[in-house]
């Protein structure tokens, strides 16, 4: 399967996110299955997620992410240094969370 999560800082803005690679038939059934989550995600897990199903990274390849991020912040500020690791964890803690509760879920069918 083609599942991602990962953290980044980009200039100014922090970013914990999933991203689904593959091909499209997988990609789409992972992201709409985890779409349908939303509401748990929200709700039991304080996550307000982006979905972008067409996401274009910087080398051309087309992925799907999911992600959460903050603004004005960055791990190269020393200003916003703790607040950007704050961030990070928290998020990253419930991303993974989500993870162990609904892996089977997401993986089922595959």
């Amino acid at each position: 399967y083609g599942l991602v999560g990962s953290e980044m800082c980009i200039r100014d803005r922090a970013m914990v996110m999933l991203d689904i690679e593959g091909s499209l038939e997988n990609r789409e059934k992972y992201y709409e299955k985890i779409y349908a989550l939303r509401n748990i995600l929200a709700e039991e897990y304080s996550l307000n997620l982006n979905f972008d199903f067409n996401f274009l990274l910087e080398n051309g390849k087309e992925i799907s992410r999911i992600y959460i991020e903050k603004q004005n912040i960055s791990i190269h500020n020393k200003n916003t240094w703790q607040s950007t690791m704050e961030f990070f964890v928290e998020n990253m803690q419930k991303f993974e969370s989500f993870w162990s509760e609904y892996e089977d879920f997401i993986k089922e069918d595959f």
